[in-house]
């Protein structure tokens, strides 16, 4: 009995194969310096690169066989490249130097991905690259953002030179499934075949293939995906064959005789349609116009970090907020940059904000500058999460138990060593993150929207509607502007812009307490209870923010002002006798702003989902959750979300702007699969509809 595609469940990536939610930090590799100085893995006995000349023999097996720069002169559009094996980052930083050098086109980037299992230390890595001092300034660069060693996906991005580097602290095992591509070049290193056999495997190469297929709207030209490699090994040559690659062997460098390049052929097929092969919902099916003009509505932290990803990606933005430029939760005058970590199981949570917080510091120095205590807009004193009463102090036990960070990352702390780096005596230890601490997020707002292709306006939508050339804004002032991609950035407002869409938001009023530092006790690091206090900023100190669900009272109370008061005990024995003494005369004032949450705590990013078009398209996993119809999932075309950060916003809008930008450009995401699909603003929607708990008329399609 024969059946259409469409019968069969979609071939899409295991949903255990997540890199980031190892509870281990990933080993950095047990390394021999020879005689020349040349890094050695003691565990695979085989140098980092050649004894000739690495940096020649990377150029001409990757950059040379790849057909780099060639290439890069006539492509439209991003070109994506992915390496096994990061190593001491020689091939990334010499393509960095090709990249700059050749011929593009002014609006490409450069994605360059990476998965390494052993990733060297800082140390490590500058040891290795001082043998090529030809390479200093960019290996500075690189040391710079050099992440920690924790497990996952890692953002790197320098926008002033159109590059980013993804680096991926994993096995390729585990790292393929969770890639998006698409890939035009492949840059197979890592160690030889036979030492390291279990890299060179059907994972790999099924990996491979999934990933160099042209998909709609990503795929940009007419050059198929290449690939190069250093070693000439049957077992590699038979399975890039076997994936479907072309493959021949030619002249190796210096002392090898052979190594292998070729290109993806993929007429070797029948290949799957791309929605056999990922998730259908992850899957952007149009271009986007080289033209194009982008609107996003919501000058807050989530409309200004995506106004300036896309800005630098040489777009024109209209940012739109009726207020003005951060005026809602965004405006207060100070913010904890910091992540509460998941105790228990949460695996995606954690990995989101794990890799959020990792990208949010070098992004707030490019932007800020250095985090010392002579910059007005923030500062990197640390945050202490106190284990204020017994249930935090188990959930704290419980993490540190159970996760395996790096100190320079989170520190567990007993009371006195709290105390100290408090300034003042604690009753309890807690968690000690070194690298945070507090913004400025009006700041931040308003120096990211300065940018000569970010304009600002000051106007109130009344109104969207969708139309042939993309979407119809209506202000409230009679205004009516046209754009074919549209951001909805507004947090709570975007319910009512978009009455249809299944947005099951949550609008939580939050009011902040300035106290007068000049009665309070010291104060060196930010702290968290049930409230976080950073240290005094233009003569106060910023207590806070109380959380009121269903409340939309913009009027300072003093019932709240006093609930933030009767938190001060959680900092120590002196703040809670100041409280005792003081009381309401500690308040100079305050701020109420409104924050935007879901249900699940995690922001929503990406394309939004016609309600009634998706059920009917995917009423079949009512039925069955896992036996996914091999269907394009109804979207709005041309219609985006980024909202629900809550209050951890600066940490959680840099990286969403990335990947909100990565989406609307068919760019490699800086995420995996699985964090893409955790942020995915229709996941409500699905789950709703799985559990059969949408609305009558949402159900019945």
């Amino acid at each position: 009995m024969s059946s259409s595609p469409s019968d069969h469940p979609a071939s899409h990536p295991p949903a255990d194969n997540i890199p980031a939610n190892s509870n281990q930090a990933p080993s950095a590799p047990d390394l021999l310096w020879n005689d020349d100085g040349l890094p050695v893995s003691r565990e695979f006995n085989d140098p980092y690169f050649s004894v000739d000349n690495g940096l020649e023999e990377s150029r001409y097996v990757f950059l040379q066989h790849n057909g780099l720069p060639q290439r890069w002169s006539d492509w439209q559009g991003d070109f994506s490249i992915v390496e096994t094996g990061f190593g001491t980052g020689l091939n990334f930083l010499m393509t960095w130097e090709s990249w700059r050098q050749s011929n593009r086109h002014d609006s490409s980037w450069l994605h360059f991905t990476s998965i390494e299992k052993f990733p060297l230390t800082l140390s490590q890595l500058q040891q290795a690259l001082a043998l090529w001092p030809q390479l200093s300034e960019l290996s500075a660069q690189l040391f710079s953002q050099y992440p920690l060693p924790v497990a996952g996906f890692h953002r790197l991005v320098w926008p002033e030179e159109r590059i980013s580097l993804t680096l991926i602290f994993a096995d390729v095992k585990e790292a393929l499934p969770q890639l998006s591509g698409p890939v035009h070049a492949w840059y197979l290193d890592g160690f030889a075949p036979s030492k390291n056999p279990q890299m060179w495997s059907e994972e790999l190469f099924s990996g491979m293939r999934r990933l160099s297929q042209r998909q709609p709207g990503q795929y940009q030209g007419e050059q198929p995906a290449t690939v190069a490699t250093f070693t000439s090994a049957g077992i590699v040559r038979r399975g890039l064959l076997g994936a479907g690659f072309h493959v021949k062997r030619v002249p190796g460098y210096g002392r090898k005789r052979e190594m292998l390049a070729g290109s993806f052929n993929r007429r070797q097929g029948p290949e799957l349609a791309p929605c056999f092969l990922h998730k259908p919902w992850l899957l952007q099916e149009n271009r986007w116009p080289d033209d194009a003009e982008v609107v996003v509505i919501g000058a807050g932290l989530a409309g200004a970090t995506t106004a300036r990803a896309l800005a630098e990606r040489g777009l024109k933005v209209e940012v739109i907020d009726a207020a003005g430029i951060a005026q809602q939760a965004s405006g207060n005058p100070q913010g904890g940059l910091y992540v509460k970590l998941a105790a228990g199981d949460n695996a995606i949570h954690t990995d989101f904000y794990l890799a959020a917080f990792q990208y949010a510091l070098p992004y707030m120095r490019r932007y800020l500058g250095a985090g010392d205590a002579d910059n007005p807009y923030w500062s990197q004193c640390g945050v202490l999460q106190l284990a204020y009463d017994n249930k935090e102090a188990q959930r704290q036990l419980k993490f540190s138990q159970t996760r395996s960070l790096p100190e320079t990352l989170v520190q567990s702390l007993d009371q006195a060593q709290a105390g100290n780096i408090a300034g003042n005596p604690q009753q309890s230890g807690g968690l000690f993150f070194p690298q945070a601490g507090w913004v400025s997020p009006a700041d931040l707002c308003r120096i990211l929207l300065q940018h000569t292709n970010i304009r600002f306006t000051q106007r109130q939508v009344s109104a969207l509607q969708q139309i042939p050339q993309g979407w119809q804004i209506q202000c409230s002032d009679g205004t009516i502007l046209q754009s074919r991609q549209l951001v909805l950035a507004c947090a709570n407002a975007a319910t009512n812009l978009l009455p249809e869409a299944y947005l099951p938001l949550k609008r939580i009023r939050g009011q902040l307490s300035y106290l007068n530092p000049a009665q309070t006790p010291a104060l060196n690091t930010v702290l968290c209870g049930r409230s976080y206090m950073a240290p005094a900023r233009n003569g106060r100190l910023c207590l806070g923010a109380t959380y009121n669900l269903r409340d939309d009272d913009t009027q300072l109370r003093d019932s709240d002002h006093q609930t933030n008061l009767d938190h001060l005990p959680d900092f120590g024995p002196q703040w809670q006798e100041l409280n005792k003494q003081q009381g309401m005369k500690l308040v100079l004032g305050g701020r109420v702003g409104f924050r935007c949450t879901t249900p699940d705590y995690l922001p929503m990013v990406g394309a939004v989902p016609e309600s009634r078009g998706f059920v009917q398209c995917f009423s079949g996993l009512v039925r069955n959750a896992k036996r996914i119809p091999a269907k394009a999932a109804p979207q709005y075309p041309g219609l985006w979300l980024n909202i629900g950060h809550g209050s951890r916003g600066l940490a959680s809008a840099p990286l969403c702007a990335e990947l909100l930008t990565q989406q609307m450009m068919g760019a490699p995401l800086p995420v995996a699969l699985d964090v893409a699909e955790a942020l995915w603003p229709g996941r409500f929607l699905l789950r709703d509809m799985v559990r059969r708990k949408l609305p009558p008329e949402l159900a019945q399609g």
